[in-house]
């Protein structure tokens, strides 16, 4: 796109497109068929029983939903600080690990849980 905003862009978007990219999961679907990496049976009869299509693809994450409501800013913000926190090698606060807010701590361990399963899948 040449306007510099991408392809998604709330304020872009009439109501058919928001319909068609299930913004704000307005279809119904189940997490597990809002964003996976691997189809199975019961997602695949989901995705056609709530007419849903794939809205955007992140190397083997497919998502049924626009990313714009999807992952929220909260989440943005907490994958900058976990992505920032393993480049530089450091915590977030000063201390070991036992000083560290309980959603950094959380966050680091779905992050070795992922990177764990991405890494067994390849």
């Amino acid at each position: 796109m040449t306007d510099g905003k991408g392809p998604f862009s709330c304020e872009a978007c009439s109501e058919s497109d928001k319909g068609m990219r299930n913004c704000f999961n307005v279809r119904g679907l189940s997490e597990r068929a809002r964003a996976l990496s691997k189809y199975d049976e019961d997602v695949v009869s989901e995705h056609k029983k709530n007419t849903a299509k794939k809205v955007f693809t992140l190397g083997d994450i497919r998502l049924y939903e626009c990313p714009l409501s999807y992952i929220t800013s909260d989440t943005r913000g907490i994958l900058r600080v976990l992505y920032m926190a393993d480049f530089l090698g450091t915590l977030v606060l000063a201390g070991g690990i036992a000083e560290q807010p309980c959603w950094f701590i959380e966050a680091v361990e779905i992050y070795g849980v992922e990177s764990a399963k991405a890494l067994k899948e390849k």
